[in-house]
């Protein structure tokens, strides 16, 4: 069957009926339900080449619309190369590309539109805030809050622009947690637009919706672009917001030779305005559109179809699909508990290592959260296991928790290990001295003495602050002698680190940091010798410096990859460590509808495997593998405990 894929590709295998029912519609409305691994880029190739060929539509008039710039490459390389460049002209694109040329063309702001880099919308967001003396606004926040802003354009309706989008008894805020934040939402955010509009900077979620006012008020240049193009086709229909689809309603009109394909049970991007329900909508909105159902998957073996298919069943609001796999086949679909993080992480270590160099390249590792992703490239790094992230990483090491561990180590092992007795660096002194707090005047340190000498003579009249002093470096001693991980252990319950981390912070905050402290913990355990462990923290910082960009082909190693990246990728085997309770569904996803789209992200993670697919977690699993062990296709001899059914 990997023949027939190549062929597939290549756009010389025969199409199947249901396929072939898709390419030769001739005019009007139609839904594609193409479900993983169907063939839905090689049927919208396959449809463009048609309508020219048999039906006259002019390359020109036809437009494809994707949602990532590389898919929209992928495709227009594909329907080239299947017609030996005979056609040019057909328009592939992405929706932001696409409204985006539109409103340029149009002339719309004088054609002079400037579109805002990731940094000027955090700086806006965090000037807004600063107005609203909301002070320590770190990256986890901005983002959350851009995320908030962009869901709320991409629903719609407007008005009049951003600044009457919403008001603030409507506002339900889903991404921020503290509640004075979801209160301010409705006023950040039309403060927010407004800065960026003075500053004459758009977002790519501004495109959509100055497309549609434009199109809204100016019925000529609207005719334009309904002449411009005749047919529409697009991918990926699932991840379409409402302001996306009624811009597209407004171009397809009034012929509607609208052809979408999508997957209910792959939308993932509720976060943005994206849901199941649009492809109902499609249906209700043409209620003479004809709908195909894509049901054969030529990606995955039989066992690998029937445990995603058992997964995703679970869920209401979708569309009922009977998937079957073209491959004959079973594969392996295996499932394994463990009752620490520990040993899965030594687990998944020992598989990987046991496949070949050619087979790791062929390897997925993906996770749920960016966070996991990371805490996997640092197990990587230190058991020297290559691998390759297109995904941007943030670096733990990078943490201020990190710095102070690192300083208190650092002083201590140069102040009292190294030969004369008084070599720790000063910034680290400093930064250390008051967390947590011990009164320590910073004026006490003017002199060129060591630390310790100036502040002893400087408290000699203080009984009080000598007591301080002599617990600080008493511990400082204790610290210098310990390893790494004993070090931050006693730095964190004898000295009192943690509970300086959660002085005056909410329990939400005080959960996170201590979590982020034990993580920065976690890393140290393998290591001997302080100089070991700084030596790790360097390497895993360059390492991830280098992550996030876009990498050159060949490049060697397992590919570690979130659920949400790993959307439209294939792999031979595919790793899903960390499926635990709290973790998928998150401690965020409340309602019915938020679980169910955690539901539909691990479906998309499940069906990414071709051949064999290794699900574990660790203490409590996930309520989403409740009765999957119980499936005939689940090799349950890799539970090394049971997982609950039913």
């Amino acid at each position: 069957m990997a023949e027939y894929i190549k062929q597939q590709r290549a756009g010389t295998a025969q199409p199947a009926p249901a396929q072939m029912s898709a390419i030769e519609h001739a005019s009007g409305p139609i839904q594609v339900l193409a479900g993983p691994g169907s063939g839905k880029t090689y049927l919208t190739i396959r449809r463009v080449r048609h309508l020219i060929c048999h039906h006259g539509i002019s390359p020109d008039k036809i437009l494809v619309i994707t949602f990532t710039k590389a898919a929209a490459m992928e495709m227009e390389e594909r329907f080239y190369r299947l017609t030996e460049g005979a056609y040019q002209g057909v328009s592939f694109g992405t929706f932001h590309a696409v409204y985006f040329h539109i409103l340029k063309r149009s002339g719309y702001g004088g054609g002079r539109l400037q579109i805002a880099t990731v940094q000027e919308k955090q700086n806006c967001l965090k000037h807004v805030l600063h107005m609203h003396e909301i002070r320590e606004a770190d990256r986890e926040l901005t983002g959350a809050l851009l995320k908030e802003i962009s869901r709320w354009k991409n629903n719609g309706p407007f008005r009049d622009g951003c600044k009457t989008a919403i008001k603030p008894e409507h506002a339900e805020v889903n991404s921020v947690e503290e509640e004075k934040l979801q209160q301010m939402f409705p006023v950040i955010f039309r403060e927010y637009c407004s800065l960026m509009e003075e500053a004459g900077r758009i977002d790519f979620d501004d495109m959509i919706f100055l497309c549609d006012r434009m199109f809204a008020g100016q019925k000529e240049i609207l005719d334009y672009w309904q002449r411009a193009f005749s047919h529409i086709l697009v991918d990926e229909f699932q991840d379409i917001s409402p302001l996306q689809y009624r811009v597209l309603k407004r171009i397809a009109a009034p012929e509607e030779n609208l052809f979408v394909v999508g997957d209910d049970d792959q939308s993932i991007y509720g976060f943005r305005g994206a849901g199941p329900d649009i492809m109902r909508r499609f249906m209700q909105d043409y209620p003479a559109a004809v709908q195909v159902t894509l049901d054969i998957n030529y990606r995955s073996t039989a066992h690998i179809v029937q445990a995603s298919s058992f997964l995703i069943s679970e869920n209401q609001n979708r569309f009922p699909k009977q998937i079957q796999a073209d491959r004959q086949e079973n594969g392996r679909v295996a499932l394994r508990a463990f009752q620490e993080r520990e040993e899965e992480e030594q687990d998944l270590i020992h598989r990987i290592k046991k496949l070949s160099p050619e087979e790791q390249e062929h390897t997925a590792v993906i996770c749920r959260t960016n966070a996991q992703l990371a805490g996997i490239s640092r197990i990587f790094i230190r058991e020297n296991i290559p691998f390759v992230c297109r995904e941007r990483m943030d670096n733990l090491f990078s943490h201020e928790i990190a710095k102070d561990f690192l300083a208190y180590l650092q002083y201590s092992h140069d102040t009292y290990l190294v030969q004369g007795g008084s070599g720790g660096l000063r910034r680290d002194f400093l930064r250390i001295m008051n967390r947590p707090c011990r009164y320590i005047s910073r004026c006490a340190l003017d002199g060129g003495d060591c630390p310790e000498t100036a502040l002893y003579a400087f408290y000699r009249q203080k009984p009080y602050m000598r007591e301080y002093l002599d617990h600080f470096f008493g511990d400082l001693r204790k610290i210098a002698k310990l390893r790494p991980y004993t070090a931050i252990d006693y730095i964190r319950k004898h000295v009192g680190y943690d509970i300086y981390l959660c002085e005056n912070k909410g329990r939400e905050e005080q959960q996170k940091l201590l979590e982020t402290a034990d993580e920065i913990q976690r890393t140290a355990l393998k290591f001997r010798t302080l100089k070991e462990w700084i030596h790790y923290t360097e390497v895993c910082s360059e390492r991830l410096a280098g992550e996030g960009q876009y990498k050159k082909a060949g490049e060697k190693g397992v590919r570690l990859v979130t659920m949400h990246g790993s959307k439209g990728l294939e792999y031979d085997t595919v790793f899903l460590p960390q499926i635990n309770a709290k973790l998928i569904p998150g401690r965020r996803a409340h309602t019915k509808e938020e679980v169910e789209e955690e539901r539909r992200i691990l479906y998309v993670a499940m069906t990414r495997a071709k051949r064999r697919l290794e699900i574990s977690y660790f203490k409590e699993p996930s309520p989403f593998l409740a009765g999957l062990s119980a499936l005939p296709c689940i090799d349950r001899t890799a539970c090394s405990s049971a997982i609950p059914a039913g």
